[in-house]
């Protein structure tokens, strides 16, 4: 486990400080060994992390960026590790998400890994459903090597769209496994790095998806405006996942 190359995975946020929570305890739950966690915070607040939570940095710039692409381009070029990691801070990952993901990427031989299934939630707690597996683009599962990405071009400057972008050009160059949830799915145990279903969808009340808003002129200042909860100087901790646990059938 030790010879595993590190992973750094790579959150943009705008100051979403009870959904960053939530990220960063995916984060802290996975199992891969090599891994560290990069959040791009351009809101109006500098976010910090205890410094328990080791492997976690945060990049709080003085501008604002001016779209979504731009500020995932500049965490794929800040990071220094061999894999990257596509870390939204409004989804759940489960905790063999980067097991699951580099485990096939290095078996392939491939540039890029993304699921062909997801947990699809929506509602607020209480009151969630849940579906799935579903079958989506799921663009948000993406783990692959960093510099094949930047030989790609990495992120389009475009507000919603990019990562399906990317992922396009690494299908294009024929550098693009999806994992199948026929092979590896919610039937198969859920203890090892191929087992189960990775990733949590979630389409709910208040979490704000930027497909939602698209790339209509002022996609970028409405995407702002709903987001309010920039955490007033608190530090970063990881969030109780257990009540989102409870509803997911394999977690």
């Amino acid at each position: 486990m030790a010879d595993l190359p590190t992973i750094t995975c790579l959150c943009p946020t705008y100051g979403r400080f009870s959904r960053l929570r939530e990220a960063l305890a995916c984060f802290l739950a996975q199992d891969y060994p090599n891994k560290r966690l990069l959040i791009l915070n351009d809101g109006p607040l500098p976010i910090h992390v205890s410094e328990r939570d080791g492997g976690v940095d945060v990049i709080n710039p003085r501008q604002e960026y001016a779209n979504l692409g731009e500020k995932r381009q500049a965490l794929l070029e800040a990071a220094q590790t061999p894999l990257v990691a596509h870390w939204d801070d409004d989804d759940l990952y489960l905790p063999w998400h980067l097991s699951r993901s580099v485990e096939a990427l290095l078996r392939e031989g491939v540039g890029c890994v993304k699921s062909r299934g997801a947990w699809f939630m929506q509602g607020t707690l209480p009151g969630l459903t849940v579906r799935g597996p579903c079958h989506n683009v799921f663009e948000g599962t993406m783990v692959f090597h960093r510099h094949a990405a930047l030989d790609l071009g990495g992120y389009p400057f475009v507000h919603s769209g990019q990562a399906k972008a990317l992922m396009r050009k690494f299908h294009e160059a024929g550098a693009l496994y999806k994992i199948g949830d026929g092979e590896d799915g919610p039937s198969a145990s859920s203890s090892g790095p191929r087992g189960g279903v990775s990733y949590v969808y979630r389409w709910a009340n208040g979490v704000g998806h930027i497909s939602g808003i698209g790339n209509r002129d002022g996609a970028a200042e409405k995407f702002r405006a709903q987001n309010h909860d920039f955490g007033h100087g608190q530090p970063l901790a990881p969030a109780d996942l257990t009540p989102y646990w409870e509803a997911i059938p394999c977690a």
